[in-house]
């Protein structure tokens, strides 16, 4: 395949993906939105099972879109993750709209849980063996290379977490939701992290999959990285726009609310890719994505969080925003090849 036709064949990949993803998400959040209207504080079981549905559209429609363009990413051991990805969304709808087949144990669905675990378990035995492995590169599945990023990255947002809650607590902008308490606040938050990425993985596979695996192989090589991670930013962050005008993270505040969302995604955007473009691998940025969510409900339990969810994303923004800045610095993103334009 020449240049040309390479560059065509991947701004109707990008464009097909993307129209899929926010029609899709787009259309199942006002549908619900008609039936319960604005999303409460917390929100209801059916904003939940919703909100977390639409994590899962991103990667859904990656996947149509690897079987339609016949990617060579659809290998035998690909098709194996992507098989538990899609049992676990289809029985997380079932179990969370209707009822759970085999009961619930903290909170989760049983049967959908078990599916989860038994995911993560194959994407481990995968990764076992060599062939194996390599079936999975290609679709960045595998656990990739420079491993020691695995710890570095996610524990530095956590570090920042950590941080910002403790900030928040001896300045008096914030009280814990439970007790300040660092202790207690350790010994909950590694055992949490441990059984949600046994448990949810799949929820994080869901956006990450689909923003940075997918989109990202097809924006970075068009735009080139550092425009490639701008853009990628700005439309992760415009997919959360209907979520946050029905009342979702910054209640009362809908374009407000929608423009600090944009700058802290495309702030997140810049780890999360840098992580992919490090390791070669989707996991990192998962655990990344998984940690950010996670621990900051620890964080806001145990340590403290801000009342006014304005001031709380702000500050986030702008301690990730300097650990972003930093990761800019580095050669990885002058790597990427850009396919030269038609002339």
């Amino acid at each position: 395949m020449n240049k040309t036709l390479k560059r065509g064949q991947l701004k109707k990949e990008l464009s097909i993906f993307l129209i899929i993803t926010f029609a899709a998400t787009y259309i199942l959040q006002f549908f619900i939105y008609s039936i319960a209207g604005y999303i409460p504080s917390p929100p209801s079981q059916i904003w939940v099972a919703t909100l977390v549905l639409s994590m899962f559209i991103p990667a859904t429609a990656a996947i149509i879109c690897i079987i339609y363009f016949k990617s060579s990413a659809l290998t035998r051991e690909s098709k194996i993750v992507f098989t538990f990805f899609l049992l676990y969304v289809v029985l997380f709808s079932f179990e969370n709209y209707y009822q759970p087949v085999m009961g619930s144990v903290m909170d989760q669905p049983v049967l959908s849980t078990i599916v989860a675990v038994l995911g993560m378990l194959a994407v481990i035995l995968l990764n076992l063996k060599k062939k194996w492995r390599n079936g999975l590169k290609a679709s960045k599945l595998s656990f990739g290379r420079n491993r020691k990023y695995y710890l570095i990255l996610p524990l530095t947002v956590l570090l920042i977490l950590i941080f910002q809650g403790i900030i928040v607590y001896f300045s008096g902008l914030g009280a814990p939701a439970a007790e300040f308490n660092i202790y207690t606040f350790f010994i909950t938050l590694i055992p949490y992290l441990i059984f949600s990425f046994f448990t949810i993985w799949a929820w994080y596979f869901g956006e990450e999959f689909g923003w940075r695996v997918y989109l990202q192989d097809r924006l970075f090589p068009l735009l080139g990285s550092y425009k490639g991670v701008l853009v990628l930013g700005i439309i992760w962050g415009a997919w959360h726009y209907p979520m946050n005008a029905m009342g979702y993270n910054f209640p009362g505040h809908p374009i407000l609310g929608n423009v600090l969302m944009t700058i802290f995604t495309i702030v997140m955007g810049i780890i999360l890719s840098y992580a992919v473009l490090k390791t070669g691998s989707v996991w990192a940025a998962i655990i990344i994505h998984l940690f950010n969510n996670k621990a900051g409900n620890i964080v806001a339990a145990y340590l403290a969080y801000s009342s006014n969810g304005l001031l709380g994303n702000i500050m986030g923004s702008v301690l990730l925003g300097i650990f972003a800045l930093i990761l800019l610095r580095s050669k990885v993103w002058k790597r990427v090849e850009k396919v030269p334009k038609i002339q």
